[in-house]
């Protein structure tokens, strides 16, 4: 609390309940490092004003590490855009807030919105705040569902993390700002979030199941179970994924996982098809974010009917291959159109297009 600006407080109100909540959680390490190299000095003008009393002003980013023990085998990674200001010669840190109208959030946690409560089960950890009426208070139907929905993982995909944290916020608005969601989250019913670590190239690390509340009312214990597989697939799959595996992939192999290979499950694109609808392209990451609920609930059934055909002609194996080739491309030059090209042309001897074509061939005849 000593390195907060004397005059910052309500910002020193904000810091002194986190550092509070902060306490309950199992904290392995915990790091903050200025990474002046990233984006430079984002001081502006504006702030001179804000701080009139501060000889100094600097806004760097700032990389947030920290470990929470039996959880994180890396430390997750995430940035604050603390306001630095030197007064008397001393620094100290002013707000972490100045950023936000450019878009430049720093982190918010579960932690950050009130006290968290811990839940545990076997190889998972529930945090939630304390119970108020919550759709999980009382009961232990998520973490049921969360075991029910690794076991049909590993029948898909070996590795599995030994233990997954999911998070419970107690609103959909705190969790638009844990994940800074630019898009509608009435359409998403839960997120498989994992950090990104830039010091050294790029990796995947914290990774968590962050619950969207109002969607998982009324839901029964098999929806439940089906979309926690799907997002436990994402988490198993992370350390083998890439930033060149287009969404239709990593969608597309979650839902072929969640409804347990299910060819029933293509009842809203078969209706598309009837409608004479279906475009024969395999969706842009961008559908599926971008549109109404039955457009991107559209992008999701092409995607698994894309992701059955490759299993259906070519098997399990030379799938996870694809996926595992394809993952392993991380810093080299090229589109994501391109890599996937190169892969699926080295896993099944055909490349994107004709992948294309022979999929749409036979959709369409649903």
């Amino acid at each position: 609390m000593s390195t907060i600006a004397p005059s910052s407080s309500a910002f020193r109100t904000r810091q002194s309940r986190l550092f509070a909540r902060m306490a309950a959680i199992p904290f392995e390490t915990y790091q903050l490092d200025v990474a002046w190299g990233r984006f430079g000095d984002l001081t502006r003008r504006s702030l001179e004003k804000k701080y009139a009393d501060a000889d100094r002003i600097s806004v760097p980013v700032t990389e947030e590490r920290y470990q929470i023990a039996g959880i994180d085998p890396q430390p997750a990674a995430e940035d604050l855009f603390y306001t630095f200001v030197e007064i008397d010669g001393e620094w100290f840190v002013a707000e972490d807030t100045d950023l936000d109208d450019l878009t430049l959030y720093s982190a918010r946690h579960l932690w950050d919105f009130g006290p968290v409560e811990e839940s545990t089960a076997d190889g998972f950890v529930m945090y939630q705040h304390p119970c108020s009426g919550g759709v999980f208070c009382g009961d232990d139907k998520l973490l049921t569902a969360a075991r029910q929905g690794l076991e049909r993982v590993q029948e898909y995909w070996r590795e599995v993390p030994s233990q997954v944290l999911i998070l419970v916020p107690a609103s959909q608005n705190e969790v638009e700002r844990m994940i800074q969601a630019t898009f509608d989250l009435d359409n998403f019913v839960a997120f498989a979030y994992s950090t990104i670590d830039v010091a050294d190239g790029v990796d995947y690390t914290g990774h968590r199941i962050i619950v969207n509340p109002p969607a998982f009312r009324g839901r029964d214990s098999t929806s439940t179970m089906q979309i926690l597989a799907h997002e436990l697939l994402h988490v198993s799959t992370r350390e083998a994924s890439g930033p060149f595996i287009p969404v239709f992939v990593e969608e597309g192999f979650a839902d072929h996982v969640g409804y347990d290979a299910d060819p029933n499950a293509l009842g809203f694109l078969q209706s598309r098809i009837e409608q004479g609808v279906f475009d024969g392209r395999l969706p842009e990451d961008y559908e599926f974010t971008i549109g109404t609920g039955d457009e991107i609930f559209n992008s999701y059934q092409e995607s698994l009917s894309a992701v059955q055909f490759f299993i259906d002609r070519w098997g399990i194996e030379k799938f996870r291959r694809f996926y595992r080739a394809l993952g392993q491309i991380k810093n080299e030059p090229g589109t994501t159109r391109y890599w996937l090209d190169m892969m699926l042309k080295r896993t099944i001897g055909i490349g994107t297009e004709r992948f294309e074509d022979e999929w749409a061939d036979t959709i369409a005849g649903l």
